[in-house]
């Protein structure tokens, strides 16, 4: 019998991962698999218990929103151990890249005992962590991390119990105008490095964030880069402008707006304004300065396979 680690995080979704866990529970248990209860009393401890028991199980299985995928990559990048995404969340952004169902349970289920029988799928992972500290266990974001503007509206946006999804996140930057200006940076992409005011700075992995956000359109999560996306320093009324076309990724033909690929980057603070601290899929990471790096197939997901695309564009 198969032994699964499951975490479930019961307040994601405004309390329906909890019973979404139950299902979850159930329904590995109608095929087979020996389910084992990781839930800790907050994330720290979850996590722990998670990594606590990978010489014991061959998967975990997370229940929730990005925040629990977050956690679950964690846990198991660089080890082996596959990774199961139940999605239960606001936002949800890492299981519709990957196609995993989202408000299915059972087909959500599913797809985790296909990929169990035929493979995982690898994807990308962003490994970060300080200069000063380069010896020390890395946080893994697979998504996207944030360490502009929008990392300081994730801060804000996390402490909203409404609305749901991306309109939390614009709910968050209207509050954050008030008192906004351009943070100072100093920013090395692949060993090149330059000092600027900026107002947003993100290192995706995957396209998008915040629930639907398109920051990066083109990122791919199984291409060995992260895709750098900068915005110059920006105006109240430009950001105004600017923001809203997140929602369609219209955003990247803004003059103001430029992308590149990278496998390692490192942003500092510069001399100016202090940014805010960085954050990587909606959760806090860690004051600036932050080394990140890019580690290709890191995290073995149980996902579907990727569907056949046309060669990139860049």
């Amino acid at each position: 019998m198969t032994a699964v680690g499951v975490v479930v995080n019961p307040s994601a979704g405004h309390g329906r991962a909890r019973y979404r866990g139950e299902e979850v529970f159930a329904a590995l248990r109608h095929h087979g698999m020996r389910p084992l209860d990781l839930t800790g009393q907050d994330a720290d401890h979850a996590l722990a218990r998670a990594r606590a028991a990978l010489d014991r199980i061959q998967a975990l299985v997370v229940v929730g929103g990005d925040g629990m995928a977050h956690l679950g990559v964690n846990a198991i990048a660089g080890t082996g151990v596959h990774l199961g995404v139940i999605p239960a969340g606001s936002g949800n952004d890492l299981a519709r890249e990957l196609g995993i169902p989202v408000g299915d349970v059972r087909a959500a289920v599913r797809t985790i005992l296909t990929a169990l029988e035929h493979g995982p799928r690898h994807i990308d992972a962003i490994a970060s962590h300080s200069p000063a500290e380069p010896s020390r266990v890395p946080r893994w974001t697979a998504c996207v991390l944030s360490a502009g503007l929008d990392a300081a509206v994730n801060a804000r946006a996390n402490t909203y119990r409404w609305p749901r999804g991306a309109a939390r996140y614009l709910r968050g930057v209207v509050a954050e105008l008030a008192t906004f200006r351009p943070y100072s940076y100093r920013i090395t992409v692949d060993g090149q490095a330059q000092e600027q005011t900026a107002t947003l700075v993100a290192l995706a992995n995957a396209p998008t964030f915040g629930g639907g956000l398109r920051i990066a359109p083109d990122a791919l999560v199984d291409d060995g880069f992260m895709d750098v996306v900068i915005a110059d320093g920006l105006s109240r009324r430009e950001i105004v402008r600017v923001f809203p076309r997140l929602y369609r990724g219209t955003h990247v033909g803004h003059p103001a707006v430029r992308i590149v690929r990278a496998r390692e980057v490192t942003i500092e603070p510069g001399d100016g304004a202090p940014p805010p601290r960085a954050f990587g899929d909606g959760e806090d990471l860690a004051a600036l300065p932050l080394q990140a790096r890019v580690m290709p197939a890191a995290v073995p997901l149980l996902a579907p396979a990727p569907r056949t695309r046309p060669a990139h564009r860049r």
